[in-house]
């Protein structure tokens, strides 16, 4: 990918920041410079705030039709369908997107795009309200009327880095279904994607200033957006600790909020389950996108009787299948994680879990074979306490805890022991009694997801956490009605 200076989109209109800053953004596999972007501040940010509350208030996108917020979703699914290729280079050069993360990060966004384009139909935002009475001084009334959803209003979109095209549609889908607008304010290390669709909606006729993206490092773009009195929204992807900041920087003026925040996700693996299969399974946030993802289920918990042998295949498997390397090669299955602190971080974990006791089975340190880039092994510890840090904080790196449990009972209870909520899952035989047997479990276990034997359906189903792990659901009508405010109307039938 050649070196490339992009700029910033603001009411309608490609702009350099006000003070001329930029910065560089690298290859985490290489460590060289891919590409540069405006370092945006304050004045900025508000010119941007300011473009997108004119487009609410005065402009023609949020009067459209659903037939108009079809079209436009549809000729977005066509630039991106158009560029699909030249995005899949930016995730792998920008993002250490490998080839087998591919259906996530490219193709699974585009299904989301045209889950909305169908849904801008077939939302009607007027439902009746139906038996209804009034008493009055004249007498009793019938009352008819209407629950209206209206368009949230402007609203400050902050997606995160790892999976920016997926959490970007995830975002950017309802909100033009429902004529909202938005200031797009991407993670410093992370804004090409949602530069580049900025690009398609600028080429496609989006009225200006419905869609602005501001690039910049510092944490005042941000903070300016949930402040702001001129946002009436905050949509938030990322992690706890920032998630926590920003409901407390919008609760002076009670912003509607979206948080999408960390995850310590449980796989609970039952003795019924086939361990060859596991062994892949449960293994996988320690190559898949190097574990970089909040809903991956990072502790892995199985019966204390067969702990050693899924370990024993755990770690065969991510030795003599896993190819760690730059994920621009296609055989690539664990790339870098995205920067050099970030890799700092996880060797933090690392170090805490031999410290505190858990038994390493594989990895742990950075590739022989590899002098350039922020590589770490598929890492896995075994015999892990569910009071250890590794156990307890999200790592957000290719490290997976194997806990073992004594009954099912005890496995609730492991997986229900954490400050987060977001996903989770159960493997068992593959019957219908076992099926319904891990139903019932699932009910009982605190998360806003449960996978029973990897069934995920990520276009349909409500995506969000309970707990620490956020505010909110996206996908499908859940996400349509997260960019709404419910009005009633009603009059004298």
């Amino acid at each position: 990918m050649e070196n490339k200076a992009y700029q910033m989109y603001v009411d309608g209109r490609w702009t350099e920041a006000a003070s001329g800053r930029r910065y560089e953004l690298p290859n985490p596999a290489t460590e060289e410079t891919i590409a540069s972007v405006p370092d945006a501040g304050i004045d900025d940010i508000r010119i941007a705030i300011t473009a997108a509350r004119r487009a609410f208030d005065e402009g023609p996108w949020p009067r459209s039709s659903r037939q108009e917020r079809a079209e436009m979703i549809g000729r977005l699914i066509e630039g991106l369908e158009a560029r699909k290729e030249e995005f899949r280079e930016v995730l792998v050069a920008a993002h250490a997107a490998e080839h087998i993360t591919h259906f996530v990060q490219v193709d699974t966004p585009i299904d989301h795009l045209r889950l909305y384009q169908q849904l801008a139909l077939d939302f009607d935002p007027a439902q009746p309200i139906t038996g209804s009475k009034a008493k009055t001084p004249m007498g009793e009334i019938d009352v008819a009327g209407i629950a209206y959803r209206q368009p949230v209003g402007v609203c400050g979109l902050i997606p995160t880095w790892n999976f920016p095209l997926y959490i970007s549609a995830q975002k950017l889908g309802p909100l033009l279904a429902t004529g909202c607008t938005a200031v797009v304010k991407p993670s410093p290390f992370g804004p090409l994607i949602d530069i580049m669709l900025a690009e398609i909606l600028d080429s496609i006729g989006l009225p200006p200033g419905v869609i602005n993206v501001v690039t910049g490092q510092g944490p005042e773009l941000g903070q300016e957006l949930t402040e702001s009195p001129l946002v009436d929204k905050i949509s938030f992807t990322g992690s706890c600790e920032v998630g926590k900041r920003v409901m407390a920087a919008a609760a002076g003026t009670l912003k509607r909020l979206h948080l999408e925040l960390g995850g310590k996700s449980a796989q609970i693996v039952l003795d019924d389950a086939d361990l060859d299969l596991q062994s892949m399974v449960a293994s996988s946030p320690s190559y898949f996108h190097a574990g970089q993802g909040c809903a991956m289920n990072t502790r892995v918990l199985v019966s204390r009787r067969r702990h050693d042998e899924l370990v024993d295949k755990m770690t065969t498997f991510v030795t003599n299948v896993v190819k760690v390397g730059d994920p621009a090669d296609p055989e690539v299955m664990l790339g870098p994680v995205i920067r050099a602190e970030r890799r700092d971080a996880i060797e933090e974990y690392i170090d805490s879990g031999k410290t505190d006791g858990a038994e390493l089975a594989t990895g742990g340190r950075r590739p022989a074979h590899l002098e350039r880039g922020y590589f770490i092994e598929p890492t896995i510890f075994a015999n892990v306490r569910n009071d250890m840090r590794i156990a307890r904080e999200e790592i957000f790196g290719p490290v997976v805890s194997v806990i073992p449990f004594e009954d099912e009972e005890d496995a609730i209870r492991i997986a229900n022991d954490s400050d987060y909520g977001l996903f989770g899952g159960i493997a068992t035989a593959a019957t219908p009694k076992a099926t319904e047997h891990a139903r019932e479990m699932a009910k009982r276990i605190r998360t806003g997801g449960i996978s029973i034997n990897g069934a995920v359906s990520v276009v349909h189903a409500p995506f969000g956490g309970f707990k620490q792990s956020g505010l909110g659901r996206e996908g499908g009508m859940f996400g349509i009605h997260e960019f709404t405010e419910v009005q009633s109307i009603t009059w004298s039938a």
